[in-house]
């Protein structure tokens, strides 16, 4: 049987991490983020994060996720990441923060993990 593997992007998963990012981007209901990425600016976004994982099942790349500091110094432990574990707990909400590519605004609920 097949296992997913969690494992750090390389230079050789660049276009379907630029895929599978355009089509949740496209989408408008999860990412923040309007333009779509191409060959130049997706290997920098990918690069400058603190961490970009893929989800490869048996060599097809089937998920990803970005991890990065929200802030720097004495707030730089405090991490965004796109993808969410039942160990986290919900925070808070902030009502209406996130517009929908229908122009609806729906809510953000923010969650943490004490690592």
């Amino acid at each position: 049987m097949e296992q997913i593997i969690i494992r750090e992007f390389e230079k050789r998963d660049l276009s379907d991490l630029i895929f599978i990012w355009n089509e949740v981007v496209e989408e408008g209901v999860a990412f923040p983020q309007e333009e779509y990425l191409d060959h130049e600016n997706g290997q920098l976004f990918f690069d400058s994060q603190s961490y970009t994982g893929v989800a490869d099942f048996a060599g097809r790349i089937a998920g990803l996720y970005i991890l990065h500091p929200n802030n720097i110094g004495r707030c730089g432990h405090i991490c965004n990441a796109s993808y969410a574990v039942r160990c986290f707990k919900q925070l808070g909400t902030i009502p209406a923060g996130f517009r929908m590519k229908d122009g609806y605004f729906e809510n953000i609920c923010l969650y943490y993990m004490k690592l």
